[in-house]
């Protein structure tokens, strides 16, 4: 949904749902560390009564983490949505970070009904002309109504007030620079010289943004007859350096100069507490508090007061370490969220519009806040119904050298050193160091154990997510839309699912695999005479970030381009098709030889969670299907393995759309019993089907054609059946064994068949295959159009026989094999053309003619559209849309 309708919706409604919605109150304290406030830290030396309140009135969130562990960036992203490493923050010094239009937590309030208001430290930009001029591109072009404050921090000049978009009075005077004795250079009592305001002195900034949030509050309380929620951001610069507490606080914590300030912030939010109770405010409020980043506090300072504010985290500001960026985050909602109460779930300052959104029953934007969940129902203890929980979180720390990744309890970081302020920020690897850093938090909090040689598996995966959500420009699924009919995943049965191969790569896409499958010699140009397929995808409908330029050229010259299907863009889109088509679902197609080679498993675990994205997002379905070829004698165990890593580390049979059947996840395993002198053996195959079923699952077999004779592709031997016979779902291989429709007719009747009836007598689900025809002139040297699609005739014949025997599901290979011409997705007709170049298209026919073939399929099989067995008419099809799929105009960074 556009944010014009979306703001034009909010706002029609808004003035009667206005009372409905409580204030919100957000309190950002700066540079305040995990273990400062006694709620977190019962042994902290610094008093923190108003914080504890707080906690004592609300829930604790223990694992919150600012979006970046630097100031801007903590703030960028608490404010979009969207992790800040996907923009230039170092821009703010001269121009806003916000770009215009672009949802903040204060446009969808004010698009609520809130009067919104901002006090306090700014630090996202504004476009400078001079401070005589109007700065543009601050809070009130953000969504605030209002707003007044400071540009930067208490230690950044130039130092003036500022009221709307304009100084309150120039920095026409100048202050030097200042440090404390005993202290670092960048701690006590430290200011950079330049211009400063007459009016602005640096120890009244705090009390002064206090006065100013509490008159708001109190004119607020005043003119409660508009109806008319408040939202208050409240971003104090404090204890953020210059550390200058009052004399009321000086010297009155067991933490120096710094704890005494930080008894004087929480003073002031007392302050404001106590404001929203005498507004009569109190109940009708959500507060919420946290910090924008860790502490500037060293090792030596935690010896010399005994008082730990990182609590017990390694690092401080600046770093990848948890201590840069786990942050004490409290929510307080009288009678919402449970007094006294904590939660473990995973959150970052990004969730806070996410979280409002859902506060507030409105949809977000597909193109707003894109690392943007929803932490409601952690909040009010409710169910969690359709909102998705986040379960990760990238960061780009503060030297920006490196990246780090959070997926349940492992995290890694790319390289080695702390990626901020703590001392070395940097260690180049050296030989047989190890690249960079993981950690398994649930063991390890304080990050101590670097698990990064001794789990490469965690690593790749881990690292593949990492680059995926990086380069897609957004973290938050897609939110699926309204109409769409979601397949019910609980049974194969009425089902046609399409094998997904899910294994193309181009030179570029950051998998070093270089022009995998499209190319016979990958590492080479992706051009005439290096090339393995025989059909050429349509990409009209993708984007600029999809598309891949190759050494072809098309007959009017233009550049002819190919996708990666690690790009989760492109596979959303796949799986966008299948939902617009009726296409119930697809076989992922996981090679089991690749497994053991980090590189090919970091690619196909990355596809994996593309699959697992679309379906989700698309409401179909998918399930893992093993491929066994090409591994050798003793190697079919490592599929147990890898699948168990599947099941109990990325929860895969967890996911919405993960396909069940009789109650159980399916897993398929492919090749089993061919006689294409395979290596492994037909006990390794037994054994691995026992361990599955006994893992409860619904286990589906790969087998040859003449399976059940032990004749022409299946082995002749009797250990073959009894493996068979363990199977919970029989699929047999039929990809060129027949050849026109006449001959597919011919085998399912003499073939299939029996097959199923010998299937029906076990109790085993019998799943034939169909294929559109085959071509592998480019791969093999073939001739081209081996067999013949007729244009969409043979695929239909064989759907047409497989429903004249009681077939209850059809399995269609491929969805995107273009390798051996079998793809049903779209193809074009304007393959590139060249000397030596050859290439099949549809026969001039709709490039989604397969796609609408195979979805009017299910209804046949379904009982839906009456079984005809000639080509059935179906209507023209025309989908003009823009495709929904977000992608982002701002490079990945270097990492």
């Amino acid at each position: 949904m556009p944010l014009v309708a979306l703001l034009s919706m909010s706002l029609a409604a808004a003035e009667d749902d206005a009372a409905a919605k409580p204030n919100i109150v957000v309190i950002l304290v700066d540079d305040m560390g995990y273990g400062d406030p006694g709620c977190f830290n019962p042994e902290s030396k610094i008093t923190t009564p108003h914080i504890d309140s707080l906690a004592r009135d609300g829930m604790r969130f223990t694992d919150a983490h600012a979006p970046g562990p630097l100031c801007h960036m903590s703030r960028y992203g608490l404010m979009t949505g969207r992790y800040p490493f996907r923009t230039d923050v170092s821009r703010w010094p001269t121009q806003p970070l916000i770009k215009p239009g672009q949802m903040t937590i204060a446009s969808l309030a004010q698009s609520q009904g809130y009067q919104t208001a901002m006090v306090g430290k700014w630090h996202l930009g504004f476009k400078e002309n001079g401070y005589d001029q109007p700065l543009p591109g601050g809070p009130v072009d953000c969504g605030f109504d209002s707003f007044f404050g400071i540009r930067a921090s208490t230690d950044i000049p130039p130092y003036f007030y500022i009221r709307g978009n304009e100084a309150v009075q120039p920095p026409s005077d100048r202050i030097d620079a200042n440090n404390s004795e005993g202290w670092s250079p960048i701690q006590g009592e430290f200011w950079r010289a330049g211009g400063i305001a007459p009016d602005l002195q640096l120890k009244d900034v705090l009390p002064r943004f206090t006065d100013e949030a509490t008159s708001i509050i109190k004119r607020h309380a005043e003119n409660k007859k508009d109806a008319q929620p408040l939202m208050l951001y409240l971003a104090y610069p404090a204890p953020h350096t210059p550390w200058l507490p009052s004399e009321a606080f000086a010297g009155k914590s067991g933490a120096g100069m710094y704890g005494d300030f930080l008894m004087m912030v929480d003073d002031q939010i007392g302050r404001v507490l106590d404001a929203l109770r005498a507004a009569e405010m109190e109940d009708d409020t959500l507060v919420v508090f946290t910090s924008d980043n860790g502490p500037v506090w060293y090792d030596a300072d935690t010896e010399r007061f005994d008082h730990d504010s990182t609590g017990g985290l390694k690092g401080m500001k600046g770093d990848a370490w948890e201590a840069g960026h786990r942050m004490p985050f409290i929510a307080r909602w009288p009678n919402r969220v449970a007094a006294g109460s904590s939660s473990e779930q995973l959150i970052c300052f990004t969730d806070l519009l996410a979280t409002m959104a859902d506060l507030f029953e409105v949809p977000l934007p597909d193109d707003a806040a894109p690392d943007s969940y929803s932490f409601l129902p952690a909040l009010t203890g409710k169910a969690a119904g359709e909102t998705e929980l986040r379960d990760e979180f990238v960061m780009q720390p503060g030297a920006r050298s490196m990246m780090t990744i959070r997926q349940g309890n492992w995290k890694l970081i790319t390289a080695l050193g702390s990626g901020g302020f703590t001392k070395p920020s940097r260690i180049p690897s050296g030989a047989g160091d190890p690249a960079g850093q993981l950690y398994d938090l649930g063991k390890d909090l304080g990050e101590s154990n670097n698990l990064y040689a001794a789990k490469p598996e965690v690593v790749a995966r881990l690292t593949a997510e990492l680059n995926q959500i990086v380069e897609s420009g957004r973290s938050r699924p897609l939110a699926a839309t309204k109409d769409v009919a979601r397949v019910d995943p609980g049974s194969l049965d009425g089902k046609v699912m399409c094998g997904y191969q899910g294994w193309f790569s181009c030179d570029g896409d950051g998998n070093e695999m270089g022009w995998t499958h499209w190319a016979r010699n990958p590492r080479k140009p992706f051009g005439p005479g290096n090339v393995t397929v025989d059909l050429w995808p349509d990409l009209r409908e993708f984007s600029p970030e999809e598309k891949y330029a190759t050494g072809f050229r098309h007959a009017d010259g233009s550049v002819a381009e190919v996708y990666s299907s690690t790009n989760r863009q492109t596979v959303l889109r796949h799986f966008q098709w299948m939902q617009e088509y009726g296409i119930d679902g697809v076989f992922a197609q996981r090679f089991a030889n690749g497994l053991k080679n980090e590189t090919l498993k970091r690619q196909k675990d990355a596809v994996l969670e593309n699959v697992r994205a679309g379906a989700d997002r698309y409401g179909r379905t998918f399930a893992v299907m093993y491929d066994l070829s090409g591994l050798r004698a003793g190697e079919v165990a490592s599929v147990w393995d890898d699948w168990r890593a599947l099941r109990e580390e990325q929860k895969i049979t967890t996911s919405p759309g993960y396909q069940h059947h009789e109650g159980k996840p399916v897993v398929a395993v492919w090749g089993v019993g061919f006689n294409d002198d395979r290596k492994y053996s037909l006990a390794e195959c037994d054994e691995l089907v026992r361990r599955l079923k006994a893992d409860g699952c619904t286990v589906m077999l790969g087998v040859p054609s003449w399976w059940r004779e032990g004749t022409r592709d299946a082995v002749d031997d009797p250990a073959l059946l009894e493996v068979l016979k363990l199977a919970d779902v029989l699929s047999p291989w039929t990809i060129g064994r027949y050849r026109t429709p006449k001959e597919a007719s011919r085998h399912a009747a003499q073939v299939w068949q029996p097959d199923q009836k010998w299937c029906v007598d076990r109790e085993i689900d019998f799943l034939p295959v169909v294929y559109p025809g085959f071509s592998w002139h480019n791969l093999k040297g073939a001739p081209l159009d081996t067999i013949p699609r007729l244009k969409g005739e043979f695929l239909w014949s064989q759907i047409a026989a497989a429903k004249r025997i009681g077939s209850r599901m059809i399995y269609v290979a491929m969805f995107d094999e273009v390798d051996e011409g079998t793809a049903i997705f779209k193809c074009t007709n304007d393959p590139p053309v060249g000397e030596g170049v050859e290439f099949l298209t549809y026969d001039g026919l709709p490039s989604d003619h397969y796609l609408k073939l195979v979805g009017h399929a299910g209804k046949v099989l379904r009982g839906e559209a009456p079984a005809t067995d000639t080509l059935p008419t179906l209507p023209s099809r025309s989908v003009s849309r823009t495709p929904d799929l977000y992608y982002d105009d701002t490079r990945a960074p270097a990492r």
